[in-house]
């Protein structure tokens, strides 16, 4: 929980990001709230949680956790605060506020028992956090998500940064972008590019220049040694054998992780791939069993402890049709275990399904 509500001090924002580094490995939660903090925090915001139950019945864990999160960043005064969307737009928990710049990265199918079955109906409601007078930037490339996020920005009178699709650009917006080819096909990279055409269109929303130096760019980014780590997205944790994480939860996420899996391959002479898998019931999982299916010599799935994992039998069944053989571990800690110990040095073990899966996962040796 606690790396989810963070504050950067500004001493350390001086240098740039916090979480990208020119050398690889694992990368902390710098400045996460500390456990005392966030109990105190609990206990402080329980009697306003028991008041909305009275009122209106039980709010949702996220719900809980953003009302925490941003009575925190207001009790501390922050400068400026960095807000991530939990499902949708519309009627996220998060959309009580008043951002100056929002960002929608893609759209792709997920949460579709919510938000809608096709791109357009979740790209309509993704859009809902832009706001009037202020600027949306997305990376989105397909024309017609685009074409619907500049109606609605016309419509409230937003400015739309698309620095993939120049063609739907705010006029206002910088003529140049830092933007490669190679950003189509890493998605760490244009998730990197996404941030800083925010962090220009931030800088430019609140009237003071951009500082291209404080983000790092061109040159720095295709050189050998530089390397992006986010927690969850493709981490490594050991190696010999390797040990991944990767948050990838919908058939998107589980394309872009196959790349990862296939280049990781490559790189190791005959290397097997473990998959060690957990899902929520509400994800597409069957999709993202079949993409990983092909790439995998070896499938263990388990059950994460949320109440929205998807049960270890069903889960075997589904996974039985696409792998031949599927081996069943009830705990997450034990079912990376069993993976680590029949793996040879050179082999990879990856987990992934589910954010909630992969926060199971022991850190360290």
């Amino acid at each position: 929980w606690n790396e989810r509500i963070r504050i950067v001090q500004k001493n350390r924002s001086q240098n740039g990001p916090a979480n990208v580094q020119t050398t690889p490995g694992p990368v902390p939660f710098p400045d996460a709230i500390s456990d005392a903090n966030l109990e105190l925090l609990f206990q402080d915001a329980l009697a306003h949680l028991e008041a909305v139950t009275a009122e209106h019945g039980t709010p949702t864990e996220f719900e809980t956790l953003t009302f925490m999160g941003l009575w925190h960043f207001a009790r501390q005064n922050v400068d400026a605060a960095v807000i991530e969307v939990g499902l949708g737009g519309r009627w996220d928990a998060t959309n009580v506020n008043h951002p100056i710049v929002s960002v929608v990265t893609h759209v792709a199918l997920d949460h579709c028992d919510r938000l809608g079955n096709t791109l357009e109906a979740i790209a309509r409601d993704k859009v809902e956090i832009a706001r009037p007078g202020c600027i949306l930037v997305s990376a989105e490339t397909k024309p017609q998500i685009l074409e619907i996020f500049r109606e609605h920005c016309d419509r409230i009178g937003a400015k739309l940064w698309s620095f993939r699709a120049p063609a739907f650009q705010d006029r206002d917006a910088p003529t140049e972008f830092p933007s490669t080819d190679e950003d189509a096909t890493d998605f760490q990279l244009l998730n990197l590019r996404t941030a800083q055409i925010a962090y220009e269109a931030f800088r430019q929303s609140i009237g003071e220049e951009l500082r291209r130096e404080a983000a790092p760019h061109g040159p720095v980014l295709s050189s050998p040694q530089f390397a992006l780590e986010v927690p969850g997205r493709a981490e490594v944790l050991r190696h010999s054998p390797t040990l991944m994480i990767d948050g990838a939860n919908n058939p998107d996420g589980a394309q872009r992780l196959a790349k990862v899996l296939r280049e990781a391959k490559s790189a190791q002479p005959s290397p097997k791939l473990t998959l060690v898998v957990s899902f929520s019931s509400d994800k597409d999982y069957e999709a993202m069993l079949q993409i990983w299916a092909p790439l995998c010599e070896r499938l263990i799935v388990t059950q994460n402890t949320s109440p929205r994992a998807v049960p270890l039998d069903e889960l075997q069944q589904c996974a039985s049709k696409y792998f031949e053989d599927v081996e069943a571990v009830p705990s997450v800690p034990d079912a990376v275990q069993h993976a680590l110990t029949g793996a040879a040095p050179g082999d990879l073990v990856c987990v992934c399904g589910s954010f909630f899966t992969i926060a199971e996962v022991p850190r360290g040796e």
